[in-house]
């Protein structure tokens, strides 16, 4: 999915500890890291931690909705920013591009079903 979003995306560096987006916000981007780890927080427990190529903040950049978790860089991280404005063009022009994050949308959603399962 690299390849496809080259040419619009921009790099942004985060130190070990900083929180990369906030639960609740309203900003739009989704990042792909390219070097690093990120943990995913909610309700300040740790419930994922996304390596290199994993991809978050995608519900945020497809649906326009509010961040449903915090990430935090536990590492020194790199990220690949998509950014929000250039998401209608971006579907435009590579819709097939769309399917590798709609794989990932429906995985985390199963997760997210299981494990509540789990606790009911």
């Amino acid at each position: 999915m690299l390849g496809v979003i080259k040419e619009i995306e921009m790099v942004r560096y985060f130190k070990k500890g900083q929180v990369v987006l906030k639960e609740g916000n309203t900003d739009r981007d989704a990042y792909i890291i390219e070097h690093g780890e990120c943990e995913v927080l909610k309700n300040d427990e740790v419930i994922a931690t996304l390596g290199k190529n994993e991809i978050f903040g995608e519900l945020g950049w497809l649906q326009h909705i509010p961040r449903s978790a915090t990430v935090r860089a536990v590492s020194d991280v790199t990220l690949r920013v998509i950014k929000a404005e250039e998401a209608p063009l971006f579907m435009e022009h590579n819709p097939k591009a769309l399917i590798p994050v709609l794989k990932i949308v429906c995985s985390r959603m199963g997760e997210m079903l299981e494990k509540m399962s789990k606790h009911t």
